[in-house]
């Protein structure tokens, strides 16, 4: 057994529908146990009574002849009853008062009956009787007048045998009950875990963008369907949604990027035949905050198209490539700010995605690293752990508080309160869609100083036998641009 059957295994027995079938199993088999120990009580005080009432008959019996024929008469009585009694289930044993056998088919009086007891239960552990039968007796004894002593009984092996068998099959009808409730629940619990699967391997996908994922149903009439059923609206509820805001940023993009950039071309049109230094200073700054808004507007929509992209549009990265360029295009802004620059990139070193959202994401936080490092260092890394391909940003800045390690990844968030130095906010929020969308492991720690950005792949193994690379002419390789800027 490999362990990916161990771990379903374990997932099985630790599910909520198998604790809860197991809970029913046990309430089950306490309910037919005390059923069986009913039936068995019972039954054994029925066979008992059986017993007794064949023992008060023949004492019946004999306390008849004793009234009508005196001893005499009783002995005669116990000789006949003696003799008929093939079987031997009989015990009678009458003594006179020094305790010699008068009549009976005992050669003496049992030492364990004392005179005070009524009903009495012995073994016979000697060959007393006059058959030479061992075992337990149940009897009645009583004074007979002239100091006469009577024993009446039974032997109840048979009986002791029957109640030894039901137990015996009461306990193996009780493991199996328990036995067939755990297999049922086992079974029961697999196909409710498999269906759930697959309901939360759709869900999976559709976290990852994939949005024409649907949950299959199977039946439309149990509980399950009816869930997919539900699931399955809202998903094409979303997905309208999801397009119809698509259709609406395509046009918002048509509406005002193209205004914006008019307005920054006739800016730029207005200062070239200005003369006077205060307006040209003021128009400047309006070409400034024209490009701003243009910049905050691309970046929005790069954020939207990251976190709706899809692992259909992946390609297979060359990772050395695009880190050695963000390094190329970024450690000439370091040295002139006077930071060392550093990168450690493993040759080799590949995975799979959009190459021009990885690039802008790993763009992204060098540029915050130089931004916000005034003295120090920033290194940029591509390496391997666990089979995983990683890409590592470090720098020796002020760092982030744990409290805001999750806040910096949404939109237009900023932790300079007072928002005078450049940027939107978006840096981070790009690259936690692009990890998001590429299913990659985004972690922010500590550098001390500093902070440290790492993104982690997939094992690229699974990734290329899940979604094979498309066919691309060499030639097309390397036609992909190798310039990326940060948002």
């Amino acid at each position: 057994m490999n362990r990916a059957s161990i771990t379903k295994l374990l997932n099985v027995f630790g599910s909520t529908t198998f604790r809860l079938v197991l809970a029913y199993t046990l309430i089950f088999s306490l309910s037919v146990g005390g059923l069986f120990y009913f039936v068995f009580w019972t039954t054994a005080q029925f066979a008992e009574q059986q017993i007794e009432a064949a023992i008060t008959a023949d004492v019946t019996g004999f306390q008849d002849a004793f009234a009508r024929a005196g001893v005499p008469g009783l002995v005669m009585a116990i000789n006949r009853r003696v003799e008929p009694d093939l079987r031997g289930d009989g015990v009678y044993v009458l003594v006179d008062s020094v305790g010699n056998p008068v009549a009976g088919n005992m050669r003496r009086w049992p030492q364990q009956v004392v005179p005070d007891d009524v009903w009495v239960t012995f073994t016979v552990t000697d060959p007393s009787r006059v058959t030479d039968k061992v075992g337990d007796v149940r009897a009645l004894q009583f004074v007979v007048p002239g100091g006469f002593r009577l024993l009446v009984g039974r032997d109840i092996r048979d009986a002791r045998r029957f109640r030894a068998q039901l137990i015996h099959s009461l306990d193996i009808g009780l493991a199996i009950t328990a036995a067939l409730g755990l297999i049922g629940g086992f079974i029961f619990s697999r196909t409710i875990m498999r269906r759930i699967e697959s309901i939360t391997r759709t869900c999976r996908r559709i976290m990852s963008g994939d949005l024409s994922q649907r949950v299959p149903v199977a039946r439309t009439t149990d509980e399950f369907g009816r869930l997919a059923l539900s699931i399955n609206a809202m998903l094409d509820q979303i997905e309208r949604l999801m397009r119809s805001m698509q259709q609406v940023s395509d046009n918002v993009a048509h509406d005002l990027r193209t205004p914006l950039t008019r307005l920054r071309s006739r800016l730029e049109s207005a200062l070239r035949h200005m003369d006077d230094p205060a307006n040209r200073e003021a128009v400047e700054g309006a070409v400034a905050d024209a490009d701003s808004l243009l910049a905050t507007f691309a970046a929005l929509l790069r954020i939207a198209r990251a976190e709706a992209g899809s692992q259909r549009n992946f390609v297979d990265l060359d990772l050395v490539a695009i880190t050695e360029d963000v390094a190329d295009l970024y450690g000439p802004l370091a040295e002139e700010k006077g930071l060392t620059f550093a990168s450690d990139i493993k040759p080799g070193l590949r995975a799979r995605g959009d190459r021009n959202l990885v690039a802008q994401a790993l763009a992204n936080l060098v540029d915050n690293a130089i931004k916000y490092t005034e003295t120090g260092s920033v290194t940029i890394a591509a390496n391997e752990r666990d089979g995983r391909a990683m890409l590592v940003v470090a720098d020796t800045g002020p760092g982030i508080a744990d409290a805001y390690k999750d806040k910096v990844l949404e939109r237009l968030v900023r932790l300079e309160q007072s928002r005078t130095s450049p940027g939107s906010g978006l840096g981070l929020s790009l690259v936690a869609a692009v990890a998001k969308s590429h299913g990659l492991d985004l972690v922010l720690k500590d550098n001390n100083p500093g902070l440290r950005v790492e993104l982690a792949f997939p094992r690229i193994e699974a990734t290329v036998k899940a979604t094979p690379p498309p066919m691309v002419p060499p030639a097309e390789k390397d036609a992909a641009p190798r310039q990326v800027a940060a948002e």
